[in-house]
């Protein structure tokens, strides 16, 4: 393996560890709704709808890296 591969191969681990860590904590800090009524949703995330879901963080991520690594097989190869 290259060092491109293996830079990439931590890049990516990190991310999942992160990844996982972030939504072991925001599951932690919900709240479960008593009877019938939803709990408020909190000010920042209602400003930042998508960028404070993890779900589209991870796809931004993913769309992201497949750019890099399209970009860098073009340089390599032509």
């Amino acid at each position: 393996m290259n060092l491109f591969v293996n830079a990439l191969s931590i890049v990516i681990v990190g991310i999942l560890a992160v990844s996982l860590v972030y939504t072991l904590v925001i599951a932690r800090k919900q709240k479960t709704a008593e009877g019938d009524i939803d709990s408020t949703i909190p000010k920042p995330v209602q400003k930042h709808i998508y960028l404070s879901n993890p779900i589209f963080v991870s796809y931004g991520i993913f769309f992201a890296l497949v750019l890099f690594i399209i970009l860098f097989c073009v340089i390599s190869f032509f």
